[in-house]
């Protein structure tokens, strides 16, 4: 009679004991399977984190490839002015032998040489006078058949952009010398059709071929010395 109360109690304390336990408001927290549950139902919560509008463009801008018109601008652009470098290479090859042409007049009638060294280096620099201007036509005849410039591109990106900056200023430096190249040449020219000229007698008397030669002289020192200083002065990146 003692056992039987004594068991029947147990078993109250025992299944009040589980009752309180699942109804304990954190149970839910403290139970494994809640837990799994919980995580399987966040994971499946679309993300909220996007890129920042900034760091989205910012990205694209910088992915954004040049198009091929603004590669072929910078293309046709360096063309254009390795053709002046080739101009003005010629060009002064040609200007400095109808500077020396000047020279040797010049240091006759100063004294410091003979006559017949006059004639020599007359006759020297004649001689290349018809290959400097063929070179140099040549050159300048390449350079004005290529159609471009190295102005900017509106859709060019960084690289081609920079390019074309440093092509623009190197052919505002040319232009002066070109034209002083230009000018020289022309002087030389002159002076090529008054030798052949005379050479065919076609110059007038020898009087007359004489008086036409010293106004070229004298007239030679203003483009000359143009052509030097624009050269001296000339400075400018590499394209």
């Amino acid at each position: 009679r003692v056992i039987i109360p004594l068991i029947v109690a147990a078993a109250l304390l025992v299944g009040g004991s589980f009752a309180a336990w699942k109804f304990w408001p954190t149970a839910t927290t403290a139970d494994p399977q809640a837990q799994s549950s919980t995580a399987a139902a966040e994971s499946q919560v679309p993300s909220t984190t996007e890129p920042t509008p900034s760091s989205s463009t910012e990205a694209s801008s910088s992915a954004q490839p040049a198009s091929e018109a603004s590669k072929n601008a910078l293309k046709t652009c360096q063309q254009k002015i390795s053709a002046a470098d080739e101009v003005l290479k010629e060009g002064s090859i040609g200007v400095r032998h109808w500077a020396s042409h000047i020279q040797a007049q010049r240091d006759n009638l100063d004294g410091k040489i003979s006559v017949e060294k006059m004639k020599a280096q007359f006759k020297k620099t004649r001689l290349k006078g018809a290959d400097d201007l063929k070179r140099y036509n040549d050159a300048l005849a390449t350079y004005d058949n290529i159609k471009g410039s190295c102005a900017k591109v509106d859709d060019a990106d960084k690289v081609v952009a920079a390019g074309l900056a440093k092509c623009q200023t190197r052919s505002k430096a040319q232009k002066p010398v070109m034209e002083a190249t230009a000018a020289g040449m022309k002087d030389w020219k002159n002076h090529q059709k008054l030798m052949q000229a005379n050479k065919d007698h076609q110059a007038g008397t020898p009087s007359q071929a004489q008086s036409a030669w010293l106004k070229q002289y004298h007239a030679a020192p203003k483009n000359i010395n143009a052509f030097k200083k624009a050269t001296a002065k000339f400075k400018a990146p590499d394209c």
